[in-house]
């Protein structure tokens, strides 16, 4: 590995379309620290051969890195063994590092460990271990932990129900910015559940709020709110507009919603043409993935 910087100043020239001067500069001055022994800059050149596709060489560097005890390397190893870039999948692997990262602080890789107590990957179900990792992660601010910690006190899993801490995690990861609790937020409202009173403007606002993430079934509610005026003005123009993100990004529904406008000409012309269009469209769809 020391007598590689040759070769690997080589290789950010062949990718020069990834940098810039001054980062290859940078890059070079890394791979020198990592070579003379920096945990930290041996991550950062495992990131480097990631961009380029070459998941060994980066999986080479996570694992210099780790056996300097590094628990950002740790994590990142975890996630080579999890899905099997540039190693065998190894889910045992995988929870091993996981769990000497997050004995040791990491709050990424204390959520992935949740996760893996969970669903039984590499380790039996357990799902009081994953309360109490989901717990630590949220503690550190982990979004998507206080999103899973709001399902398991909503349904019951490894936890009594409670309704209020299930709509205080959604709500304080959705707060985070984290598009599946902002999306299950605006359900929320919408449906008037979870101890909350229905109110569509803030179920809007919510939606609107993953929307900008692309969200596609907040895309979906908005266009679905519009066209039938659900706790707002019908307005067809906007309801085909967000309905055409949606189709964008793969929702077939939304190709025939957009089609029954048109073809009712629900606050825009009648458009036969244009409603057949988008129904085939659809049904194609629908009938590739049967």
């Amino acid at each position: 590995m020391r007598n590689e910087n040759n070769e690997f100043i080589q290789l950010l020239y062949e990718h020069i379309e990834l940098f810039n001067e001054n980062e290859i500069e940078e890059a070079i001055k890394l791979y020198d620290l990592a070579v003379s022994g920096d945990s930290e800059a041996m991550i950062e050149i495992a990131h480097i051969y990631r961009l380029w596709g070459d998941f060994s060489a980066a999986v080479n560097w996570y694992k210099e890195a780790s056996k300097l005890g590094n628990q950002n390397a740790n994590y990142e190893l975890a996630n080579c063994y999890f899905e099997g870039l540039g190693v065998e999948e190894d889910y045992e692997e995988a929870f091993r590092l996981y769990k000497e990262a997050a004995e040791n602080g990491h709050a990424d890789a204390a959520n992935n460990l949740a996760d893996m107590y969970l669903n039984g990957e590499g380790v039996p179900v357990n799902e009081k271990e994953a309360l109490y990792w989901f717990e630590k992660a949220a503690e550190q601010n982990v979004m998507e932990a206080m999103f899973t910690l709001g399902i398991m006190y909503e349904q019951g899993i490894g936890i009594p129900l409670n309704q209020e801490k299930a709509f205080q995690y959604y709500l304080k990861s959705a707060e985070g910015g984290y598009d599946d609790a902002q999306y299950r937020v605006g359900t929320i409202y919408l449906d008037g559940i979870l101890g909350q009173e229905k109110n569509i403007s803030l179920a809007l606002e919510w939606f609107e709020k993953a929307a900008a993430s692309h969200h596609i079934d907040s895309i979906y509610n908005l266009g679905f709110l519009y066209e039938n005026g659900i706790g707002v003005s019908r307005n067809g123009k906007k309801a085909l507009y967000y309905y055409k993100r949606a189709a964008l990004l793969g929702d077939s529904q939304a190709k025939l919603n957009i089609a029954k406008i048109y073809e009712y000409g629900i606050d825009v012309p009648k458009d036969l043409k244009e409603a057949a269009k988008w129904r085939k469209s659809a049904m194609a769809q629908m009938d590739f993935t049967e």
